[in-house]
């Protein structure tokens, strides 16, 4: 008789039922509306820096893993997914290398060096962007102006993006900018930071098709809002209102999108909780105190080195011992 063997594999152990590329192809069907939404307002030049980051994703994989001699994932839409969001952070307006270049750092670095797909402790989006971020900084500072392409007048409140406004100009300025441009994206920035309803609507699909935890989205934005309240009830001259905060920048891409990314996240409800919270606090710390005009991107990527040790927290088991005596 055969005897039985001990497997040890990685948690989770318990089969949703859910393949890797049917997760991943349905969240690329959920940025259809941000990529849309870019187009509408910044015209078809926004694909060029997706099919840049997509080529240096989906290429970066192939040849790693060929390298290595295993079996090419590619299909599986994770590399994909990757370059389009990459993509929709970048400017239309930066060389072609930009994108392709934060692409491969972010498959390779975080991704295939640690075990590949799931494996990856850090969002590899926000790694790649980073790392091209900090090194051209120069360059990816360079955002378009909004220019509908039908039934809107093109948004003239502010010349460069509404957080960098707040930074540099002060509360004062950002009143102007209507809440409805906001929401549609009417303002400078890139496809994926400047239009909440588009992002929101992707995001709301990934919720219904329980591919997210709705705890981080939540959490991530009822931390970001109630931290910032506090500040602005206490000196409104001196910090933006939370409706402005939580309707601009990366703030509904971070919380539906960046911050759910697979194998970043905790497991568990109340560490999900807890994460979303961290990521929001932090993001309007270092919007209101930092350097860097949008917290987004840095607050997730801490959390994501605290996501291990948050999914450690044990709640104390209900009900009482009694004496079998």
């Amino acid at each position: 008789m055969k005897k039985p063997s001990l497997v040890i594999s990685p948690s989770p152990h318990v089969h949703s039922g859910w393949s890797v590329s049917r997760l991943y192809y349905e969240t690329l069907l959920a940025l259809l509306p941000v990529v849309l939404g870019g187009i509408y307002f910044f015209g078809f030049g926004v694909l060029k820096p997706i099919v840049f980051a997509v080529i240096g994703a989906v290429g970066a994989e192939v040849v790693w893993e060929k390298a290595i001699g295993r079996s090419v994932t590619v299909y599986d839409g994770s590399a994909v997914v990757t370059g389009v969001l990459l993509g929709l952070l970048v400017s239309p307006s930066v060389p072609w290398w930009i994108p392709l270049l934060g692409a491969v750092i972010g498959v390779l670095v975080p991704k295939h060096f640690f075990g590949g797909v799931g494996q990856n402790a850090f969002s590899t989006v926000l790694v790649g962007w980073a790392v091209v971020f900090v090194s051209y900084k120069a360059i990816m500072a360079n955002y378009p102006m909004p220019h509908p392409a039908f039934g809107m007048v093109a948004g003239g409140y502010v010349e460069y993006p509404p957080l960098e406004v707040l930074k540099w100009d002060g509360v004062d300025v950002i009143k102007d900018i209507p809440i409805k441009d906001l929401l549609l994206g009417n303002v400078p920035g890139t496809a994926g930071t400047t239009s909440v309803i588009a992002v929101f609507l992707g995001g709301l699909y990934l919720l219904l098709r329980g591919i997210i935890p709705w705890q981080v989205p939540v959490a991530y934005l009822g931390g970001a809002f109630l931290f910032q309240l506090v500040f602005w009830l206490i000196n409104p001259a001196r910090y933006a209102s939370p409706v402005f905060h939580i309707f601009t920048g990366w703030m509904f891409l971070g919380a539906f999108f960046l911050a759910t990314e697979k194998g970043t996240t905790p497991l568990k409800p109340l560490p999900m909780l807890l994460y979303g919270l961290g990521c929001g606090i932090l993001t309007m710390v270092i919007r209101n105190w930092g350097i860097y005009m949008d917290g987004v991107p840095f607050a997730v990527l801490l959390m994501n080195a605290l996501a291990p040790l948050l999914d450690r927290i044990k709640l104390e088991p209900r009900g009482r011992v009694e004496s079998l005596a």
